[in-house]
């Protein structure tokens, strides 16, 4: 498939608290204003029987084609997976295809592949080993299985660095352990910076220990990090964070994501704890022939706008082909594979 880049259209929203219509640009400063949104939050302070969280805003659009957004509210305590079956239901799901987020470097996967890291010595059960006791005496500390992996591992990290490995016992401190660590290592242009200031610095070994220092804390977000969509929000955004969805690795939809604030109010219904703030107005797709409103487009065709169809014209156009139109619907989707809306 050849690759397509990102239209610059845009287009405008309607407000959900005060219906008023808006540029897309000007939506997320108009929802921090909005009197009738204040007014609803106002009332949200004032009610003290339920429990109040932190809840995210997140802007979403089209990658390809980003006059289709939307502003939506959702609990920061919520799984990707709420987020997941969100934009699949309101514009994404036509055939139960597979999905992922990507968030920095990671892929979170509708169906992730379990990470399998083998202990040898633990696979062995006691009673078949012929030894009855002392099995925790032989069980390999982390760094010592890292050590299998990479011989040169107690000269590439630092000494403090291992004893923190082997002190840490639950899954989410080694995984915050590697990312900051990983954060804290120079990038190539520093390196490149550094070797102007230094040449010491600079050196092939300083490459090859900067270099092996990241695979192995990448290994350790491989073991540790839950890259399920059973992850929370929380745990892996922050206001400001850019990322991405897809949904259908065939014919495949690309959104962008980007969490634009944060506040403490209520979830209003705790069964769809998401609220949509504000949403594009259906774009106007024109009949290829009679430059009327389309209702139906081509299937199979990224570029909607220009293979619509009005009733008339998909009656006396389509031929055999009719049945094989799908309808104009208000998505980035829009006449992929078999959505409908």
């Amino acid at each position: 498939m050849s690759a397509r880049t990102a239209t610059k259209k845009t287009s405008t929203g309607i407000c959900n608290f005060c219906q008023s219509e808006l540029d897309k640009g000007k939506m997320t400063q108009h929802l921090k204003f909005c009197k009738q949104r204040a007014a609803s939050i106002a009332g949200e302070k004032e009610t003290r029987t339920k429990k109040k969280t932190r809840l995210f805003n997140i802007l979403v659009e089209g990658h390809y084609n980003p006059q289709y957004w939307m502003h939506i509210e959702i609990p920061v305590t919520e799984p990707l997976n709420t987020l997941d079956y969100f934009l699949r239901r309101i514009w994404l799901e036509c055939c139960g295809h597979l999905s992922a987020f990507k968030i920095g470097d990671t892929n979170y996967n509708s169906e992730p592949e379990d990470f399998f890291f083998v202990e040898n010595e633990m696979e062995v059960a006691p009673e078949e080993s012929g030894e009855e006791d002392e099995e925790d005496d032989e069980r390999k500390s982390l760094p010592e299985m890292l050590e299998e992996i990479f011989p040169d591992l107690r000269d590439t990290l630092p000494p403090d660095w291992i004893s923190e490995i082997a002190r840490l016992d639950e899954d989410e401190e080694l995984v915050t352990f590697a990312r900051e660590k990983l954060k804290s290592l120079p990038t190539e242009r520093q390196l490149l910076k550094k070797e102007g200031e230094d040449p010491k610095l600079g050196t092939r070994d300083a490459w090859r220990k900067n270099y092996l220092q990241r695979n192995i804390l990448k290994l350790l977000l491989d073991m540790f990090e839950d890259r399920s969509m059973d992850v929370r929000l929380e745990k892996v955004l922050n206001v400001g964070t850019k990322f991405s969805h897809q949904y259908d690795f065939g014919s495949t939809t690309y959104l962008d994501l980007r969490v634009v604030s944060e506040r403490e109010g209520i979830v209003h219904n705790k069964k769809s704890p998401i609220q949509v703030l504000a949403r594009n107005v259906p774009p106007v797709i024109l009949c290829q022939f009679c430059g009327e409103p389309a209702t139906h487009v081509a299937s199979g065709y990224y570029d909607a706008e220009s293979n619509g169809y009005c009733c008339k014209c998909a009656r006396k156009q389509g031929g055999e082909d009719y049945d094989m139109l799908l309808p104009v619907v208000n998505s980035p989707r829009v006449g992929v594979c078999g959505y409908e809306g």
